[in-house]
Formats: C-alpha cells, sequence, structure tokens
C-alpha cells in the first residue's frame, strides 16, 4: 500500500468526489481484531480504499489464500493501482459501487465508507429507493451515505457474524437516524460504541466527528458498552475494543427517536440539566435563515445598489454572513458602521418587476447561470426568496467553542449564517431574558448538549436541535424582571464579559430560588 504516494498525487478534488479518508493504522488493527473473533470464512469490505484492513488482517491472522474469502468494492478504478498484493493474500475486489451491488452474505463486515452528503450523489434516485425495498426500512432523503452503506451491510450480515463501522457521529442526532437506531436496538445488533473526543488527533484528514460502531448478529440483548478515546497514545494501549470501555448503557436508555449525543456526551462531561426547566419551543421556534441558491448574486452592498440604480423598493436590510457580527448585541449603529465598509448588507428583493434596471439585472444572473442552481432552478420565478421578518435573536449554524447568539435590535433579516428565533405571543414578553439565558455560561453548558460534533472542534445546530434545548420555565423567569436583562444587555454592549458574568449570576438565582 502505498498511502502517502497516493495522496501526495491525487488531487483532493478527487479524493472528497468519492469522499476518501483513510483508516489509520491502530484503529483498523483494532477493528479487524473485532470482526474476526468467531473465525469468520467470509469477509466483507465494502469500501476497500488502499486495503488498510486488509493490511491489518494479514498482520493479526497471517492469512493463508485458503482460510477466509475476503470480498471488497471499490467504485475509484485509480486507486486500485497504488495497491501491491502477492497473488497468494490478495482481496477479491469488485470495481464497483456497492450500494448497487446485488444482496449477499458475510460472516463479518469491515468498512470505513465514504463520507458524502447522499444529496451529492447522483445515483440516489435510483438506488434509495432499492435499498429501502432489501432492507425494509424507510430512509430520509438527507441521509448521508455512510448511513446507507451501514443499512445495506448489516442487512448482508449472517447470523452470528459481527461488524465493525466507522460512522459521522452526528447520524446520532439527525433525524434520519432514527430508523437507522431503531434497526440497531430492535434487533439487538448494537454492542459498543467507540467515540473520540479529539478526532483530529487521530483522524487527521475527516471533517467530521467520528466514532464507530460495533455490532454482533447474535440475538442476545446486553448492554451497550460506550468507549471514549482522548487522545491517539491511548490506542497503544488497548488490545481489544471489547475490553476498554467506561460505561454500559441498557438499549432502553437510547431510545431511537431522542438524540444520543445529550446521552453520551453527558455521561463523560457531567452537565446536569436543572429541574422545572421548559423547552425553548414553548416561547416560539427557531427557524433556519433565507436560502438564496446564489449568494454572490442576492448579497448587495451600499455601492453597487447605487451603481446599478435599483429603487429602494427592490432591496431590504440583510446580514449575509456570520463576520459581519461580532459582537453579541447588534444595533442600528453596528449595521450603519458595516454598511459604510462596503459590507453586503442588503438582499435583493425585487418588487418592482417591470423595472428596466432590475431587468437588465436578472438578465445578467442568466448569463451567468445562477438561475439554475439546486434551488432557484426549484423556485418561480428563479428570484424570488421567501418572506422573512426581522429576528430578535440570531443563533450561529456553525460555531468553535460557544454558540455564537445576537440579539438583533436592528430590521436587518439574515441569510443562512444564522438561524432566526421569532417569538410566539407568550414568548414576546420574555426575549430579553432568553438572551440573557442563551449566553450564560449555564444557557450554554444546556444548549450544547443538543450540538452535532464536527470535526476540528466544530459544532453545528440545526433549528430543531435549537428548539428542543431546555431553558427556564417562566414561572423560574418570571423571578427576573425585564429590567434586570434590559440592564445587562446594556452592559454587553460594551463590555461582553462583564454580561456573561451578570447572566450567571441572575440565570443561578432564578433556577435555585
Amino acid at each position: 500500500m502505498h498511502e502517502s504516494k497516493y495522496t501526495d498525487l491525487a488531487p483532493i478534488k478527487h479524493r472528497k468526489e468519492f469522499g476518501q479518508f483513510f483508516t489509520p493504522n491502530n484503529v483498523a488493527d483494532l477493528m479487524i481484531s473485532w470482526i474476526i473473533k468467531d473465525n469468520p470464512k467470509s469477509i466483507l469490505d465494502p469500501a476497500f480504499g488502499l486495503g488498510r484492513f486488509f493490511d491489518s488482517l494479514l498482520k493479526i491472522n497471517k492469512l493463508r489464500p485458503d482460510d477466509i474469502l475476503y470480498k471488497a468494492y471499490e467504485i475509484d478504478p485509480s486507486i486500485i493501482s497504488y495497491l501491491d498484493y502477492s497473488s497468494h493474500s490478495s482481496p477479491v475486489i469488485e470495481i464497483a459501487d456497492y450500494l448497487e451491488a446485488d444482496l449477499k452474505s458475510y460472516d463479518a463486515i469491515v468498512c470505513n465508507p465514504p463520507y458524502m452528503r447522499f444529496q451529492n450523489f447522483l445515483k440516489r434516485h435510483h438506488i434509495l429507493p432499492e435499498i429501502e425495498k432489501k432492507a425494509g426500512i424507510r430512509l430520509d432523503g438527507y441521509t448521508n451515505i455512510a448511513s446507507i452503506f451501514l443499512i445495506k451491510s448489516l442487512k448482508e450480515l449472517n447470523t452470528g457474524g459481527r461488524l465493525a463501522y466507522i460512522m459521522p457521529f452526528e447520524f446520532f442526532n439527525a433525524g434520519y437516524g432514527k430508523e437507522i437506531k431503531r434497526l440497531l436496538l430492535e434487533n439487538s445488533l448494537l454492542k459498543q460504541i467507540i467515540v473520540f473526543s479529539n478526532e483530529k488527533d487521530i483522524f487527521p484528514e475527516v471533517t467530521t466527528t467520528i466514532c464507530i460502531l460495533l455490532c454482533r448478529k447474535d440475538g442476545v440483548t446486553s448492554p451497550i458498552k460506550l468507549t471514549r478515546i482522548d487522545h491517539v497514545d491511548q490506542l497503544k494501549n488497548i488490545r481489544s475494543f471489547e475490553d476498554f470501555f467506561q460505561y454500559e448503557l441498557t438499549p432502553s436508555q437510547l431510545p431511537p427517536d431522542k438524540k444520543w449525543s445529550p446521552v453520551i456526551s453527558g455521561l463523560y462531561e457531567q452537565i446536569t440539566i436543572p429541574s422545572e426547566l421548559s423547552k425553548i419551543s414553548e416561547y416560539g421556534k427557531f427557524v433556519r435563515g433565507i436560502a438564496t441558491g446564489a449568494n454572490k448574486f442576492f448579497a448587495l452592498n451600499r455601492e453597487k445598489i447605487k451603481n446599478l440604480g435599483f429603487g429602494s423598493n427592490n432591496y431590504c436590510r440583510c446580514i449575509t454572513k456570520s463576520p459581519q457580527i461580532r459582537k453579541s448585541i447588534f444595533t442600528e449603529n453596528d449595521f450603519h458602521d458595516l454598511e459604510k465598509s462596503g459590507a453586503p448588507v442588503y438582499c435583493l428583493n425585487i418588487k418592482e418587476h417591470d423595472n428596466k434596471k432590475i431587468i437588465d439585472y436578472l438578465n445578467y444572473g442568466v448569463s451567468k447561470g445562477f438561475h439554475q442552481r439546486f434551488l432557484t432552478n426549484h423556485r418561480n420565478p428563479w428570484y424570488k426568496l421567501e418572506s422573512r421578518l426581522p429576528a430578535p435573536i440570531l443563533a450561529g449554524v456553525f460555531n468553535r467553542g460557544r454558540l455564537k447568539i445576537i440579539r438583533n435590535f436592528t430590521g436587518a433579516i439574515n441569510f443562512t449564517c444564522f438561524h432566526s428565533f421569532y417569538p410566539n405571543l407568550p414568548g414576546e414578553n420574555y426575549i430579553n431574558r432568553i438572551f440573557i439565558y442563551l449566553i450564560s455560561d449555564i444557557g450554554q453548558d444546556i444548549i450544547m448538549t443538543n450540538k452535532r460534533k464536527y470535526g476540528g472542534g466544530l459544532d453545528k445546530f440545526e433549528p430543531s436541535d435549537l428548539n428542543d434545548g431546555y431553558c427556564p420555565s417562566m414561572n423560574q423567569f418570571d423571578r427576573s424582571s425585564e429590567s434586570d436583562a434590559s440592564e445587562i444587555i446594556e452592559i454587553a454592549k460594551v463590555d461582553p464579559q462583564q454580561a456573561i458574568d451578570l447572566s450567571n449570576r441572575l440565570i443561578t438565582r432564578i433556577l435555585n430560588a
């Protein structure tokens, strides 16, 4: 195997197209050790790549030609040329898409599947119904490819067989993960989850937080072992994943319709959620920002508006990028400072459809192909955007460390760089207090239990993650006053850290009263 040569010569665009990220040797060794415990006669590797698992098998099992059938699939023919196996110890590799292959059966399965969104997979409309039919499971259109691989592999696993799969951690929380988790639990397949808290230390090229699932098709309902690996050095001292774990949970403690990340993370991070809390959804709801499908076309700055000669009816104020807001309080003065700096803080919002200058700009957009983007192509007309009011609270979609929370005092709407909170009628009376809670350390810790972890310490929130988050009930919020919250907001304009300190005191008081 020539991994360094391949990664040096293969363009990163090519590797991303095929979702290629390679398994570290020590991780592959441990996964292989798990699947060969029952002396399988056949092994499946659905995404062979550079053969890291097969190399581990040769090393650990001293494989002889007649011992085991090692069947592998690889969709990228170019990567095969980097392999170097003797005729006496070589796998049976089929250059084909595993998802299109007929169902077969194997004693053991090991896989590091490709990492890409299923929406980017051109054959998805053909393959998804077939997988659903074969597996007897209904899948969400947002399911990622790794999960589709897993479902098919579980169907192909023989009774008594073992499976080890590297998976993106996000499926524990995502809506599409419900049916997959149900499949794992109801069939007593899942035996252990291995989580990597510092994935960049072990999987340096992976852009999402990953975990390993160990499954066995033995029909035995048993506690599910939880393992967290904090550092690459830990792997040197682990002889078997099965024997290295910190916690065990019963299947009932991991219900398929609930997010698993808060349960698992809570064991290690010891976050205590106070009693009597309500869900944020009781006060209103977070929704995603406006998706234009072509921000370069729709986002405008003052100079561009002037040069194009648009009337004021054809654009509106808009936060188009997350870095445009760097403080937790966003005021009219802040907006005007951005405007003066030339930032694109306006959004095309056409009202005068017969305006010649508007028509000219739309024709320019068509000439650049903006009308044929995925979202624009599904709108009629292609430039029509959602109607949205300015939101009083904004939350960052991607965050490192703290969740980015903004109190918006402007008339600006926002693109998908932020989620927008719109209060219901009762919630309007608690906007400032909700904001104070969300910037407090207590609120941050509680809300973060619903985050989706990505690689490099990057966290992501979907609107549903925020809406399902806990916050004080109205009775608890009523232990403080609107003036308390307003005072902290004024301080936040000049001293953000002092505002956080004061928020901590206020939230502690209302929760402990």
